[in-house]
């Protein structure tokens, strides 16, 4: 069974391309402001995904089927391509993949080497007007030079399925009054129908391959921290 969190970053870049943040303000004030939308479509598009692990591959995969580029970054680039993709480079080529993306996907490991990783340095590498969606950690992304971003008008829109204390209070209240900014309580896993059979499984075979001395699956590495 495939993870759920894919469709998470599409329906953020959907939401945004489409302009439907627009709406909720044309609902508080009652009256449309249709030049406000600039709806934008997503073929043709690059999308940039930072961490091309299992989620990240799968919103690659969804972003193709949608007709965008797919580029991404992930600590390993050996082997083929994963299916959608065109590009994949190591940390280092970030911020030239971030450049020429008109959205990007936070989908990487929270670790030492990660945290803070979308801070000033790769805000100013963006490219005008690009939306932005965390799915991952919220720390991955330094929320002062995110505040800072969106007061200048450098992003188009940010979804942040994930924030900076998520587990102990309520977002920032810059964040959470910004229009701009759509916040979800770290929800992308849900679904409709039941997905705990998959952890099951993979449980029991692992159960099994420890019994038989067989390698297990999704094994944690501990230097990576992943």
């Amino acid at each position: 069974m495939r993870p759920t969190c894919q469709w998470q970053n599409i329906g953020a870049f959907l939401h945004f391309a489409r302009g439907l943040h627009r709406a909720a303000e044309d609902r508080l004030k009652q009256r449309f402001d249709k030049g406000a939308y600039r709806p934008v479509q997503l073929s043709g598009k690059t999308a940039c995904i930072v961490g091309a692990g299992g989620i990240g591959q799968e919103v690659g995969r969804l972003a193709a089927a949608l007709g965008m580029r797919v580029v991404g970054t992930r600590r390993s680039t050996g082997g083929d391509l994963p299916e959608g993709f065109e590009e994949i480079r190591g940390p280092d080529g970030l911020f030239d993949l971030l450049g020429a993306a008109d959205f990007v996907a936070i989908c990487c490991q929270w670790t030492p080497e990660t945290e803070g990783l979308i801070g000033k340095m790769a805000f100013a590498a963006m490219k005008p007007g690009a939306v932005l969606v965390n799915v991952a950690r919220g720390e991955i992304i330094d929320e002062a030079a995110l505040i800072a971003a969106l007061a200048t008008g450098q992003l188009r829109g940010v979804a942040l399925e994930v924030y900076v204390g998520e587990f102990e209070g309520p977002p920032d209240e810059r964040l959470w009054k910004d229009p701009l900014v759509l916040i979800t309580p770290h929800v992308s896993a849900g679904a409709d129908v039941p997905l705990r059979s998959r952890y099951m499984d993979v449980f029991c075979h692992n159960l099994k391959a420890y019994r038989d001395g067989r390698p297990l699956e999704n094994v944690i590495d501990w230097v990576r921290g992943y």
